[in-house]
């Protein structure tokens, strides 16, 4: 791919990179690439200390480092900042962009983008899969490399499944060619505030479309699916039993794939569906469903111990998903919940677990301490539900509680946040425990 777009998009600019983790160090490179000696200031919050700040400089060169209080955000041309930073109140955002605005300005015909509270990092490896029987794509975003990386080597032709978060999307101004938003639950109210701004900045996969472009939405998103012409709603138009994929004019049966759960097979035909466009035949598409595995931490099979499966759902972080995964699996016996509280609602899994009694269940952390309480007060409680201080507890328990020949299931509902580093590390430390035992 032609990089002197690219030349031209930084050239002569007093460039600010605000954040410096995945996608601030692949802008860093990509500037670098295309500007050599151009000069670029960085900075980053003081929570990651002067230690934080003489890293970024081990790694970086000819730029100044700085905390972000320190920095005059009004004195520079473009401000690329990190996802996840929350822009205060009232700043002046005209030179504030991020790296997914200026891919999309630059590759939305090429790419489709896909948004959502669950099930978009799955989706968007099928897509990547299925789309790699036909064509050379890139696999971009929070799955996959940050999409300045792919840029390097890509050709004109090239396409792109690009999972887009929120933080991705919240101030953007373009939209790619395939649209598609799969649900929307609360989560990172802590950011957003209210659950109407999350579903904003979401939305707006699709809000700045052109009218050849293509958007596949939600049914249950009636609020959002009005705004859109002529939508493709995921439960109408597009929907699945079993393992047969149904969409408009077409329907296959998928016998072999290794995922399981009703949810992944809609998410399937959503694929399916964008696979029409691409001229992907049903042989193609079997067949990159044939050979793609389910991805780690999300309803990862880790075998059986002692008479007892472990499946680790780490990847889990709102009660809606937690429910998910129960359903997805066949002879549930034990269910480990609970993380960081961010102070979204648990009702509905509240009244999950009180009319299931059949699952005995571990909470653990902040929000099983939490949800116990919310049942507590709601005399929701009974003799199938536990509480204990940690992960290492809660598996130790579940070894005594979880009968031979069913699951003991990790899907903790919450963010990890507060004591591991990681959905990724909490999953990696329930296999550990697994394996002591």
């Amino acid at each position: 791919m032609n990089l002197n777009v690219w030349k031209q998009e930084f050239e002569n600019k007093k460039i600010l990179l605000w954040g410096f983790g995945r996608e601030g160090s692949s802008s860093y490179s990509l500037i670098r690439l295309v500007c050599p000696g151009q000069k670029i200031d960085i900075c980053d919050s003081r929570r990651q200390g002067e230690q934080g700040l003489e890293r970024i400089r081990s790694k970086t060169e000819n730029t100044c480092v700085m905390f972000e209080d320190e920095a005059d955000f009004s004195s520079y041309d473009m401000i690329l900042k990190s996802p996840g930073i929350v822009i205060p109140e009232g700043t002046d955002r005209h030179n504030i962009t991020q790296e997914a605005e200026l891919f999309l300005r630059h590759y939305g015909k090429q790419t489709i983008g896909i948004t959502g509270t669950k099930g978009k990092s799955t989706t968007t490896s099928m897509m990547h899969a299925v789309l790699s029987e036909k064509y050379h794509s890139h696999l971009v975003g929070n799955i996959g490399i940050p999409c300045f990386d792919a840029v390097r080597d890509a050709g004109d032709d090239d396409l792109f499944a690009f999972e887009i978060s929120c933080h991705q999307l919240e101030y953007g101004r373009y939209s790619p060619h395939i649209a598609v938003f799969l649900n929307l639950y609360e989560e990172h109210l802590d950011h957003y505030g209210s659950f109407r701004k999350y579903g904003d900045a979401k939305a707006n996969i699709f809000r700045n479309q052109k009218e050849d472009d293509i958007c596949i939405i939600s049914g249950d998103l009636k609020e959002y699916a009005s705004e859109i012409p002529d939508p493709i709603l995921i439960g109408r138009d597009i929907t699945s039993e079993d393992r047969v994929l149904h969409i408009p004019g077409h329907d296959l049966q998928v016998e072999n794939c290794a995922l399981i759960g009703s949810h992944n097979y809609l998410n399937m035909a959503v694929v399916y569906q964008i696979a029409q466009y691409y001229g992907i035949s049903d042989s193609q598409f079997l067949h990159a469903m044939s050979l793609f595995s389910p991805l780690h931490h999300r309803l990862e099979d880790l075998g059986t111990v002692n008479g007892i499966r472990y499946v680790n759902d780490s990847i889990s972080t709102i009660g809606q998903s937690c429910i998910k995964a129960i359903e997805a699996l066949d002879n549930v016996g034990t269910v480990l919940i609970g993380g960081m509280d961010r102070g979204i609602s648990y009702t509905e899994l509240e009244d999950y677990l009180y009319s299931h009694r059949e699952y005995r269940i571990i909470f653990m952390y902040a929000t099983g301490r939490r949800i116990y309480e919310e049942m507590r007060n709601r005399q929701m409680l009974h003799d199938s539900l536990y509480i204990v201080q940690d992960l290492r507890e809660a598996v130790h328990l579940a070894r005594q509680l979880t009968e031979k020949g069913k699951i003991c299931l990790l899907s903790p509902a919450a963010s990890s946040y507060d004591h591991f580093k990681n959905f990724e590390e909490r999953g990696e430390v329930f296999e550990r425990l697994v394996k002591e035992i």
